[in-house]
């Protein structure tokens, strides 16, 4: 019996251990699982696809995991070969390709000339070869989109996008031959010297970088200033341009420092081409090679009060340091640090690079990051915007925001929203205002939108839409924001101005009469406009300006400041330039007519610094010229800094984001691009112009078709009868009142221009129309070398006028140019 309650007991007590230890283990697994779950961030696994063309390997194509429209469409452009058999070679990493597929489109997309599938391709080692039998169905010498479209098993459905174009020219083989025998020679000193020719040496540009290097450099700067250089790897071209003579190319490729001992110096290059051709030479029209050393984060690179960045431009480098001073956050190029002062202590918080595949998905370049906030912690709020090389989101196209936590040395999503636009043009936008609150709010631009998003909830509000150029300010800190209701450019009755740290918004207005125009910020000082409703300047049709009788500039606690207001004198034309408000005066004349009085300057008294560039600093190496670094307020030794990587990436907390705005207006814009990059935008075609003029480039609508070329104008040009040619712009011009298409041609507003950048116009066969005071204008039909041609609209009678003459005569007369492109 005893023993029998013995082993009753002893089982028992093994049972309740039991219990116990299920009930703890059960218990540890709930907290386990209400606690993050950290996974690593995934290789990049999109396939990449190349075009054979001139018989070079080019055009480098990303795939995307959503429909891009023509948003990305001038990544590259493609010559077909004379029978439009487009050969393809697409590096499939994990040989999941199931199907090929191709659309040729219009670019506006309006038109679908081709949708093909392809029945066989060749496929050995991980290398796919494919070839589109593009059908006889393009006119020659003109550009489509091409979509091609992969289907696969691990990746569901993708899409590559490439500009192509049917052409007897074979200019740009020689151009693009060009551009390498040019880039290979900056590497070999003696062999440059045949590259002088080609500079444009001038002694005002900057030659105390290697950073950036232009045509107008020197030929030291060319070389290298003496640097032992080499390429490292291929060199990746693109095609960019190809209109009649001009040709733009882009050349990619990683270059080391030999004899830098153990740092390891890597840089990243980008030398872009602006090229003419001629049937006795090939012009350089315009050059610039981009160069930004990727920062190695050795120890050695730690010491003094620097942290060495190395070669690079200024528009690679931000940085932000915590309210305490101690925490330094820092982007440069594409990857983002940390550094604590008083630890010594360094991390890599992000970066898309990897040692495991080529580089040519990890590495590429059509993303950026934004610090958005660092805390004493370490801990860092950042966006990456752009194309996504590798994790969940690899393929698409939009902003990400992240946390990374020091205290868990590892990083969290927050969410992710997708957008359908050009890297260039997110950038533009997140570069005006992206803005982490103090009340938990991020407010961020896209597509001609503001959204502010609740960071506890991941819900979201349309701030303000349909935003048109002229309609709106944000402040340098990005901590305000103005916008007027309506889209009327020229003013609204209410004014919104918005504390995105504290969410308190203000509207300024007042007067049944009065118009109100947001004109930028002085600091966080507010400065805007107050114009009467009927005060309009019109001229020859179209309207200037709406002159304004008053500017007042309002500080952050809602006082007015500044009052600038004269008796029977009105204000135009308004920029504000830092600490600057410059200005036109003028009066009114009659009804809609005003006349320029003066110019004048109104200066504030603030002190307005760079936020990106503060707290970093260069100097100038013997070897390497201008070095940039951190700056420290704090030594750092190098043998005591210790160097980590995050140990996870979370995306568990994640949502994905969808944006959407409702478009009132959709406003006609103009682009800028030159050297294969995006410039800017405006609805001002003589702004874009500006933008464009210097380095050789183009101005496109906004389905990229170029309107106007630098390059590519004909040196003579003379129409016969140019009322006849241009019938249909002769017919529109006198209803003319704003840019857009009238019978076949685009219409468009050049006033401003200088004579010989409306001559292209004439060049491509459309008249252009001068006016000459009352109404009256004349059109330009013709010039060459030393005249142009003016024709009589009343009579048809034409004479000629010496370049010089008519430069002078028309500028006199304000530059009031309307122009004309034919679409066909």
């Amino acid at each position: 019996m005893n023993r029998l309650a013995k082993k009753i007991g002893i089982l028992s007590v093994i049972f309740l251990l039991a219990i116990a230890v299920y009930f703890m283990w059960n218990q540890r697994n709930t907290e386990k699982s209400e606690v993050m779950v950290y996974t690593s961030m995934d290789e990049a696994s999109l396939p990449v696809v190349y075009t054979q063309m001139y018989g070079r390997k080019m055009n480098l194509l990303h795939g995307y995991v959503q429909d891009m429209g023509q948003t990305v469409s001038r990544e590259a452009l493609t010559v077909l070969p004379q029978d439009r058999n487009l050969n393809l070679g697409i590096a499939d990493y994990n040989g999941s390709i199931t199907g090929i597929q191709y659309e040729v489109r219009s670019l506006d997309l309006s038109r679908l000339v081709e949708r093909t599938s392809l029945s066989r391709w060749d496929q050995e080692d991980g290398a796919v070869t494919a070839n589109l039998p593009i059908q006889n169905l393009l006119t020659k010498d003109k550009e489509y989109l091409l979509i091609l479209t992969l289907d696969t098993s691990e990746n569901g459905t993708l899409y590559y996008y490439t500009r192509i174009m049917w052409t007897d020219s074979t200019n740009g083989k020689d151009m693009i031959d060009f551009a390498f025998d040019f880039t290979t020679k900056t590497f070999h000193y003696d062999q440059a010297r045949d590259l002088t020719t080609y500079l444009e040496t001038n002694n005002t540009e900057d030659n105390s970088s290697l950073g950036h290097v232009s045509i107008r450099s020197s030929f030291s700067q060319l070389t290298w200033g003496g640097l032992s250089m080499e390429p490292v790897g291929e060199i990746r071209a693109t095609l960019k341009d190809l209109d009649g003579v001009m040709c733009s190319v882009s050349l990619e490729y990683q270059a080391a420092r030999t004899g830098a001992g153990d740092d390891g110096e890597l840089y990243e290059v980008e030398d872009s081409f602006t090229m003419k051709w001629d049937s006795r030479r090939i012009y350089l029209m315009d050059f610039e090679r981009s160069t930004n050393q990727i920062f190695s984060g050795q120890k050695n690179l730690f010491s003094g009060k620097r942290i060495t960045l190395g070669i690079t431009n200024p528009d690679e480098v931000q940085t932000r340091k915590s309210p305490g001073g101690n925490c330094i956050a820092y982007g440069i190029n594409r990857d983002l640090w940390t550094y604590d002062q008083k630890q010594g202590h360094a991390v890599k918080v992000f970066s898309f690079r990897s040692g495991k595949d080529d580089g040519l998905r990890s590495g590429y370049n059509q993303h950026d990051i934004k610090i958005l906030s660092v805390s004493d912690n370490g801990d860092v709020d950042f966006l990456v915007y752009g194309y996504m090389n590798r994790g969940i989101h690899e393929g698409s196209m939009g902003i990400a925001l992240y946390r990374y936590s020091s205290k868990e040395n590892a990083i969290g999503e927050r969410f992710f929203t997708p957008v359908t636009s050009s890297f260039e043009m997110l950038k533009e936008d997140v570069d005006q205002l992206s803005h982490l609150g103090a009340n938990g709010m991020l407010y961020l631009m896209a597509g001609r939108a503001v959204y502010g998003i609740d960071l506890n909830s991941n819900e979201y509000m349309v701030l303000a839409d349909s935003l048109s150029e002229g309609g709106y300010a944000v402040s340098s800190t990005e901590r305000h924001f103005a916008w007027q209701e309506g889209s009327d450019i020229y003013g609204a009755g209410v004014i919104h101005l918005m504390d995105l740290d504290t969410g308190i918004k203000r509207e300024i207005g007042g007067g049944e009469d009065n118009r109100f125009r947001p004109l930028g910020f002085v600091g966080d000082d507010f400065i805007y406009g107050i114009a009467k409703a009927g005060d309009i300047w019109s001229q020859n049709g179209r309207v200037m300006d709406a002159p304004m009788y008053r500017i007042e500039i309002m500080d952050q606690s809602g006082s007015i400041v500044k009052k600038y207001e004269q008796d029977q004198s009105f204000i135009a034309d308004v920029t504000v330039d830092g600490s600057r408000i410059h200005l036109t005066q003028v009066v009114k004349m009659g009804d809609q007519t005003f006349s320029v009085s003066r110019q004048d300057t109104i200066v504030c008294n603030q002190e307005i610094s760079n936020e990106e560039l503060k707290g970093i600093g260069w100097y100038a190496s013997e070897d390497r010229k201008k070095i940039y670094f951190v700056q420290l307020d704090q030594e750092a030794s190098s043998k005591n800094v210790s160097i980590a990587v995050p140990k996870k990436v979370a995306y568990e907390t994640t949502e994905v984001v969808e944006l959407k705005s409702r478009p009132q207006n959709q406003e006609n814009r103009f682009l800028a691009y030159a050297g294969g990059h995006y410039l800017g935008s405006s609805r001002s075609f003589v702004k874009a112009l500006d933008l464009a003029y210097d380095r050789m480039g183009v101005v496109t609508d906004q389905n990229h078709e170029i309107l106007w070329n630098r390059v590519n104008r004909p040196p003579v040009k003379s129409m016969k009868n140019p009322m006849k040619k241009g019938g249909a712009f002769f017919r529109n011009l006198p209803d003319f009142a704003e840019n857009g298409v009238k019978e076949g041609v685009f219409m468009i507003d050049a006033r401003g221009a200088e004579l010989n950048q409306i001559l292209y116009f004439i060049g491509q066969g459309c008249p252009a129309a001068a006016y000459t005071g009352q109404g009256g204008y004349v059109l330009i039909s013709g010039y060459d070398q030393y005249n142009v041609t003016l024709c009589n609209p009343e009579t048809g009678d034409s004479q000629k006028m010496g370049l010089n003459d008519a430069t002078a005569y028309f500028s006199g007369l304000g530059n009031d140019f309307v122009c004309g492109v034919i679409l066909e």
